[in-house]
């Protein structure tokens, strides 16, 4: 009898993973849909790159104005392109993130906020033990420039925009390529390509010391939201997450503006 009810077990599981696979990996049967995939990375690839040598910026002295229509313009490519490349996905995973209860969903978004401000502090705490000036990342301060001009539009690509697009990217796209040689590999390898590429805007503009203490601080929300989404499998779980994480850093700045 515990044979039979461990075997119906096993091969309830079985039919459970190979479903959940299925619904993972189904974007990879469409060449089409590769193709987009692997445009959005590109397209934030070098979004990032540009952003790094100074050009945006050069734009962004002239009028503010300009760096934030780039921006927009840049979040809603990919959006537009994840939308068509990752229909299913995104609606599949919806499916199953609604089919929980909300109290449990909020349980979930609450604990990994929780653990990201816990980190962060942390690594607070080792940043004003190391370093003699402390600063915000470049990232974090050209954030906060469009907070002072506009508000509005900075609050909906930090919040709502930028949340998903990252997710997406990281935990969407390129976790599950990280993932053929390990889930634990695909946690640490888009920590350390969440953490690098938010600091790309500080390369050569900071001390060793400080940069490292920052990057610290995006590697490690990059390590959290990729065991989050390895626990979970559902991206908008990642996504509720990640965006509550940036209200709560939008508030705090609005109220210091």
């Amino acid at each position: 009898m515990i044979n039979i009810i461990g075997k119906q077990e096993r091969k309830y599981k079985n039919e459970e993973n190979k479903e959940m696979k299925k619904e993972n990996n189904y974007i990879l049967t469409d060449m089409n849909h590769k193709k987009l995939i692997f445009g959005v990375v590109i397209i934030h690839v070098c979004f990032m790159l540009i952003g790094a040598s100074g050009i945006l910026s050069g734009l962004k002295e002239k009028n503010i104005f300009y760096g934030v229509l780039i921006n927009m313009i840049y979040q809603l490519t990919l959006i537009i392109m994840i939308g068509v490349a990752m229909k299913q996905y995104l609606i599949t995973s919806f499916k199953k993130f609604k089919a929980d209860r909300i109290s449990v969903n909020i349980k979930r978004v609450l604990a990994g906020v929780g653990i990201a401000f816990l980190l962060s502090y942390i690594v607070r705490i080792i940043e004003m033990t190391m370093c003699s000036n402390i600063s915000v990342s470049a990232n974090q301060s050209n954030v906060n420039g469009y907070f002072v001009d506009y508000p509005i539009l900075a609050v909906i690509m930090s919040v709502i925009m930028g949340p998903f697009t990252e997710e997406i990217i990281y935990r969407g796209i390129l976790f599950r390529f990280f993932s053929k040689y390990g889930e634990l590999c695909a946690v640490l390898s888009t920590g350390f390509l969440f953490g690098t590429m938010h600091m790309l805007f500080s390369f050569g503009n900071t001390n060793i010391l400080l940069f490292l203490c920052q990057w610290l601080d995006y590697f490690l929300s990059g390590i959290l939201l990729g065991f989050i989404y390895k626990k979970y499998k559902n991206i908008w779980i990642n996504v509720s997450i990640h965006g509550t994480w940036n209200l709560i850093v939008a508030v705090i700045i609005l109220t210091q503006i």
